[in-house]
């Protein structure tokens, strides 16, 4: 087994909120039956929507989770209901230190197989930390493909299980199938093929508190497929969008890639459901979604699993990973019910891995054809970041290390557009595209000026949705084109700017409305995806901003919130945007400047002292209160922190702005 080191956070910028472990679910939580045929049966859908209820539904009724005030709730409406579960802690309970039910592997099994696989198969499996959990757990996903140690030009295709940790076939098919696949190299043609020209990624257990201790929550008592930040509104008991270790470090995982395909297992029903989930408007992918599942389906060992958009084939829930996969990234992003059992017979945990194992093959297989391709600077040669637009689909990003992307297209003919900041978009037409082919497509871009456009959209919010608008989130990347995304009436969103942006003289930023009528908003601005959040300014309709008033020297992500005037539901409601311009200021290089902050530890959750930080030449001991003040080098620098006698280390990246005097 691999030593496995507990990570110590950098903060740099205050401290953030420590959440403490409650039990593995809320107080007094029961789970119950509501029967679809029932005369009450709409007011049970307004609840839900009203109290953020957590339900799912199964067949001819809907499995919901509930507090005592909350199944009050339902009896003062009428609503009928059987409880399955009159104490859902004390059935937590009930599987002992274990976690699962004999014949299921354990949160602690599932990382010896990991470790194992690593081990005995290095050439073409590596083990990745993702980051830290709740209940002191890290976070791994195994990386299976030839070169695995490296980013090659080749399609990425995930698979995750365990969001929901008493939905405990997920993890059982995600480590079964990066053993097969393991076993398979060298032997099976098929696999063989597939290993070396895909690059599999196995997300294997993705709440293991929750798995540890039998309950769909991590141990701060969030369901973190609510938690999401694509049109996050607030359920699961979700304080925030990306709240939870968790999620944060989920974000992060899709985010440094470029997946084409991402699969992500549950348990409690059999349906393939694909965005969107918040909203009932199919996407701009819906025939291409339609026809992967459709393949999936086909190709599973299923009689006849359904499928269909998340929305109207399941049911409606904000912040799921599906919708930010896709929403955010521009992936082919649904997830998998696999059983009508949450719990089935571990006798039956090998049946329900050779269901999938096929129709996982097929997703990896499929994941190479369409169209692929890497963008370059036309003068250096280097890889470099880009949104990809193809006809009107959703728009996706390249990796960001290798600057290839992949994305699976139907048969037929296309446009491909191209747009990096600081480059000229290019366009390319008439590219064919024929039925399980790869049409390779390079691009090179020319230099071309110093302004910077949003390139991805990180988090949004419409409270409480709506649906007399078209959500249209895309149309806030890139230079304004006089296309809007109408924020929702005190609504926001967060971009990433693909770049940081260094204050210097004037303003650093110009946001661009897309209204007759000039509309209220807030500007804030932030070095990380999750703030701290600084305040440039209030503003009405166009307007420009220095960031010297926020306090912060460079930026990289941008928050605009609606001002909140106007009604919510309606078409266009809030500040409508078209885009949000940096301009990029590039530092001196031979400089210097300075980082503070402080170093905490997730295990003990209290401050470090006596710690070694390091950045670079430079090092320094944090004081009695963990705080330390380092040199460092301007530009993106790393910096660690080590405390060998707790036998822990960690690492961040942070860009250095010179020091003033």
């Amino acid at each position: 087994m691999t030593k496995r080191l507990l990570l110590l956070f950098l903060i740099f910028q205050g401290l953030t909120t420590i959440l403490f472990a409650q039990p593995a679910w809320r107080p007094d939580e029961i789970q119950v039956r509501v029967p679809v045929d029932q005369p009450a049966i709409v007011e049970f859908g307004i609840l839900v929507s009203n109290l953020k209820l957590n339900t799912e539904p199964v067949g001819d009724f809907f499995r919901c989770y509930l507090t005592p005030s909350e199944a009050t709730a339902l009896q003062e409406s009428g609503i009928v209901f059987e409880t399955e579960i009159a104490d859902l802690n004390a059935w937590s309970a009930s599987f002992g230190p274990r976690g699962v039910p004999s014949g299921y592997y354990t949160v602690d099994e599932l990382n010896d197989i990991a470790d194992s696989l690593a081990a005995n198969f290095p050439d073409i499996c590596t083990l990745h930390s993702l980051g830290a959990a709740t209940g002191f757990n890290q976070l791994f996903a195994l990386k299976i493909s030839d070169n695995s140690a490296i980013d090659e030009n080749e399609a990425e295709v995930m698979f995750d299980g365990g969001i929901h940790g008493d939905e405990i076939g997920g993890p059982e098919n995600m480590i079964r199938f990066a053993r097969d696949l393991c076993l398979g190299y060298d032997t099976e043609p098929e696999i063989t093929d597939l290993v070396n020209n895909r690059e599999i990624w196995i997300y294997y257990c993705v709440n293991p508190y929750g798995r540890d201790n039998m309950t769909r929550y991590n141990a701060n008592g969030v369901d973190i497929n609510r938690d999401g930040g694509y049109m996050w509104n607030g359920e699961g008991n979700s304080p925030a969008a990306f709240s939870q270790p968790e999620t944060k470090a989920y974000r992060n995982f899709l985010t440094d890639h470029q997946f084409a395909i991402h699969c992500s297992y549950h348990s409690g029903t059999e349906f393939i459901s694909f965005p969107w989930s918040y909203r009932e408007e199919p996407t701009p992918d819906h025939a291409i979604h339609d026809f992967l599942a459709s393949l999936y389906a086909s190709s599973s060992g299923y009689d006849d699993i359904p499928y269909g958009q998340g929305f109207t084939g399941m049911y409606a829930i904000n912040g799921s990973t599906k919708d930010f996969g896709y929403g955010a990234l521009g992936s082919i992003s649904w997830s998998v019910e696999i059983s009508a059992s949450k719990q089935p017979p571990a006798s039956q945990v090998g049946s329900y891995y050779l269901k999938n194992k096929p129709a996982m093959l097929s997703m990896v297989e499929y994941a190479g054809y369409g169209i692929a391709g890497i963008v370059t600077d036309s003068v250096t040669g280097e890889a470099i970041p880009a949104t990809i637009f193809i006809n009107g689909l959703w728009p996706f990003s390249n990796d960001p290390e290798g600057g290839d992307f992949h994305k699976f297209l139907l048969p037929g003919n296309y446009e491909v557009k191209v747009v990096s900041n600081g480059y000229e978009t290019r366009v390319v037409s008439g590219i064919t595209v024929s039925s399980m082919l790869l049409t390779e497509v390079n691009i090179a871009l020319p230099p071309a000026g110093n302004s910077h456009f949003a390139c991805r959209m990180i988090a949004c919010q419409i409270p409480n949705n709506n649906y007399n608008d078209e959500g249209n989130t895309p149309a806030a990347i890139g230079p304004p084109d006089q296309v809007r995304y109408s924020l929702g009436r005190m609504g926001y969103a967060i971009l990433d700017m693909g770049d940081t942006i260094h204050n210097a003289e004037g303003n650093e930023f110009i946001v661009y409305e897309n209204d007759a009528t000039p509309e209220g908003y807030q500007l804030l601005a932030g070095q990380t995806m999750d703030g701290p959040w600084y305040l440039l300014g209030n503003a009405v309709g166009n307007s420009e901003f220095d960031l010297s008033v926020s306090g912060i020297t460079y930026a990289r992500y941008i928050k605009i919130k609606d001002d909140g005037d106007g009604q919510s539901q309606v078409a266009d409601a809030g500040f409508d945007l078209d885009a949000v311009e940096g301009i990029v200021y590039v530092p001196p290089v031979d400089s210097t400047g300075f980082i503070s902050g402080i170093v905490n530890s997730i295990e003990l959750q209290s401050p470090v002292p006596g710690a070694t930080v390091t950045c670079g030449n430079y090092s320094t001991i944090t004081d009695e209160y963990g705080y330390y003040l380092i040199e460092a080098d301007t530009g993106s620098v790393e910096i660690c922190a080590e405390n060998q006698q707790m036998y822990m280390v960690g690492c961040d990246t942070v860009v250095v702005a010179p020091a003033t005097l």
